[in-house]
């Protein structure tokens, strides 16, 4: 069985909390998984929230899942507009993740759930070289308008994308995002925000049932029809009336493994029976 603890480091003049969840196997060759919540969430919660999806990659791999609470349940991203008060502290989030990932000691993959995967668009402009890899989960780019790195190349590291097309908060096309009735800004579209790291070349397009993987070989965005503002899982339906419905056709953390298995310098080790994921799904289209 994982085993779990709470820690505390000092960043700054701030204490901040993490949650750390060990496999019962570790392995030295298997990266830190590093996990960033969304608005209004903990560490804690954000593993409940995706039916512990990150908890079962960290025990079939190996890794070590450290799961970081964002201020007050927020996170100092690069939005213009500042709505909580991570960013009108002006909270050392990028500093946070630089200390846990560093004191790692091995490749960090992280994976940010739409506040947190806006503090990944951040960190992978500010912090060229700390991450192997990313992912962001209904996480779309902030338009340029909202958003103070414009022209700030990011670290160009395998990076895996997922939206639903039901997502009443951060709308897959793109457009104002809205937490409660409340708006946190403008993003750019799924299609878009994915085209802002890939390359030129069009992707690879494959289709499974109500799931679309346009695939550049680096980047992934996985697209899924009629999902809402969730974190792919097989076992959890959270607040549909809040976040949208929940598809059980897809998990994050299997997915997570596939598309970093399959890179040309794997973070993580195949799944089992796993063996050419996505490209062999169904034919290109």
């Amino acid at each position: 069985m994982s085993r779990i603890s709470r820690e505390t480091v000092v960043v700054g003049d701030r204490r901040r909390t993490l949650l750390r969840v060990r496999p019962s196997a570790p392995s030295p060759a298997a990266p830190l998984l590093l996990g960033l919540h969304g608005t209004g969430q903990t560490g804690a919660a954000f593993r409940r929230f995706g039916g512990r999806t990150l908890d079962a990659l960290a025990e079939r791999t190996g890794a070590d899942l450290v799961l970081l609470d964002g201020h007050r349940r927020a996170w100092n991203d690069a939005r213009r507009r500042r709505t909580s008060a991570a960013q009108r502290q002006d909270v050392d989030d990028v500093g946070f993740v630089r200390q846990v990932a560093r004191a790692a000691g091995r490749p960090v993959l992280a994976i940010g759930y739409s506040n947190g995967g806006q503090l990944l668009h951040r960190v992978l402009r500010e912090e060229h070289g700390l991450l192997a890899g990313a992912v962001l989960v209904a996480a779309g780019l902030p338009v340029d308008e909202d958003f103070t790195l414009v022209g700030v190349e990011p670290d160009r590291v395998p990076m895996l994308l997922l939206h639903g097309t039901a997502d009443p908060i951060v709308p897959f096309d793109g457009g104002t995002t809205r937490v409660l009735g409340r708006s946190k800004g403008v993003v750019r579209s799924a299609a878009a925000t994915a085209a802002a790291y890939a390359p030129e070349d069009p992707p690879a397009v494959t289709h499974d049932g109500a799931i679309e993987r346009r695939d550049w070989g680096v980047v992934r965005l996985v697209v899924q029809e009629g999902v809402g503002h969730v974190v792919p899982n097989r076992r959890t339906s959270p607040l549909p009336f809040v976040v949208g419905p929940s598809h059980h056709d897809l998990d994050l953390g299997e997915e997570v493994q596939d598309f970093f298995a399959a890179q040309p310098d794997p973070l993580l080790s195949p799944r089992a029976g796993a063996a050419g994921a996505a490209g062999s799904r169904s034919a290109r289209g």
